[in-house]
């Protein structure tokens, strides 16, 4: 008996092989949907139908399969979701007088056939354990980020109201967008505004520039200032910029020391902290000699002691360091050695204003490690939103000192004041 198998895309492509292959009296064995190996592990392949057929035995006056079998294919062919072990039945069970039987010759032929089909079973069998194990360790991990999903929607879903507009007049509701849309956290930026709403006639509320006026000092309130280094003691202002690199602590200390002699005629000296040979110390001593100021160059809190009470002639000293990653845990201990000491030197922090909440956050948690008495905000002029200078103040609760808002030294230094913030946020100048 011949046997032969075809990977065919229908029943009806099959048939037309098999008529002409092994005659109209062919009997077909099995079918099955196979995918073609494409891919990898075979996952992308096209899904054919797998026919065996086998030449059956001619009958006489019979050209064109027996009933039973063209019943079967056309249901096939039609649609019908059959499956191997029907359409065996339908094939091999006997309809009446005429239908083809299965001879012990087509049994023997067949028997291979159904070891092979055996073991391709038990292969995909093992192929499907192994497949399982893999599928079970992504499963695991889909349902573990599909929790913190769950659990982030479930977060959201409990604070619903207080994602929503607040329901306010329209003064009200107009600032509320104008300080979220500026940058401050929307937590924030609602209870101000309710806490307004309490405290203002409605025939208050109808005004607009009296509510913004109401708002901004409500502002004023939660902003603490330091007035530059005029708040400290008198006899001697020491200030040691401290902050990550690139937010222009460098340029402020040039700044500051020009500030410090041009306006207040104070006798200055400048120290630049240098652990890493940075060549900010370099520039630093330039400008040094251009404004004709002492300047030195220390690498431990034992040489800065000296070099401060060498200087004990200066009304101010200003003192450079280090550019710092906050997430440089080793360097962050080398400066907490040197300025752990609170009350002689003043410690700003220097932030740039076009930095990310969430960074400005880590970093001053993480510089926390040292006394912070005050911030400095840097590249004002490079910010669109200054939400954030508010949302810093009212988390930490540290005062501001400077603004800067340009490269000039030192015209684009200004310090640092309630109502100059208030307007960054609200515009009140532009009113």
């Amino acid at each position: 008996m011949n046997l032969k198998r075809y990977r065919v895309n229908n029943i009806k492509e099959a048939l037309k092989f098999i008529k002409r292959d092994l005659g109209p009296d062919a009997l077909i064995v099995s079918t099955r949907q196979v995918k073609e190996a494409k891919g990898a592990f075979g996952m992308f392949g096209k899904t054919m139908l797998e026919v065996t057929a086998a030449a059956g035995e001619k009958k006489k006056n019979s050209g064109e399969p027996t009933t039973a079998t063209t019943k079967a294919l056309e249901a096939y062919s039609g649609g019908n979701d059959t499956t191997e072990s029907t359409l065996a039945e339908t094939f091999l069970r006997p309809q009446n007088k005429n239908v083809l039987s299965i001879t012990d010759e087509t049994r023997s032929m067949m028997l291979p056939i159904q070891k092979e089909l055996q073991g391709i079973r038990l292969n995909l069998g093992d192929l499907s354990t192994q497949s399982n194990a893999f599928d079970n360790h992504l499963v695991g991990e889909l349902k573990h980020e599909l929790g913190e999903m769950r659990h982030l929607l479930h977060i959201l879903a409990s604070r619903t109201g207080s994602l929503n507009e607040p329901d306010l007049p329209e003064n009200l509701l107009l600032l509320y967008q104008q300080m979220k849309f500026s940058g401050l956290e929307e937590k924030f930026a609602r209870r101000l505004v309710m806490e307004a709403q309490r405290n203002m006639t409605e025939e208050d509320q109808e005004n607009f520039a009296y509510v913004k006026i109401f708002l901004a000092r409500m502002l004023m309130k939660i902003i603490k200032i330091t007035r530059g280094l005029e708040g400290l003691n008198p006899s001697q202002r020491i200030a040691a910029l401290l902050g990550p690199t690139g937010v222009g602590k460098t340029t402020t200390v040039a700044k500051i020391a020009s500030e410090q002699m041009r306006k207040y005629k104070r006798k200055v000296a400048l120290i630049s902290v240098d652990t890493n040979h940075r060549t900010s110390a370099e520039q630093l001593r330039a400008f040094a000699k251009l404004i004709k100021v002492p300047f030195s160059v220390v690498k431990d809190k034992a040489e800065l002691n000296r070099l401060i009470s060498s200087y004990e002639d200066y009304d101010s000293i200003i003192i450079d360091t280090d550019g710092c990653s906050q997430r440089n845990d080793k360097l962050l201990f080398e400066m907490r050695e040197i300025f752990d000491e609170r009350g002689r030197i003043h410690n700003l922090l220097v932030l740039s204003a076009t930095s990310k909440d969430s960074d400005m956050n880590e970093v001053t948690r993480k510089f926390g490690c040292m006394p912070i008495d005050s911030i400095i905000f840097t590249k004002l002029d490079e910010s669109a939103s200054y939400g954030s200078l508010f949302n810093h103040a009212i988390r930490f609760k540290k005062p501001l000192s400077y603004l800067t808002l340009g490269q000039k030294v030192p015209e684009d230094l200004e310090v640092a004041s309630r109502e100059r913030l208030v307007d960054l946020l609200l515009n009140i100048s532009g009113t």
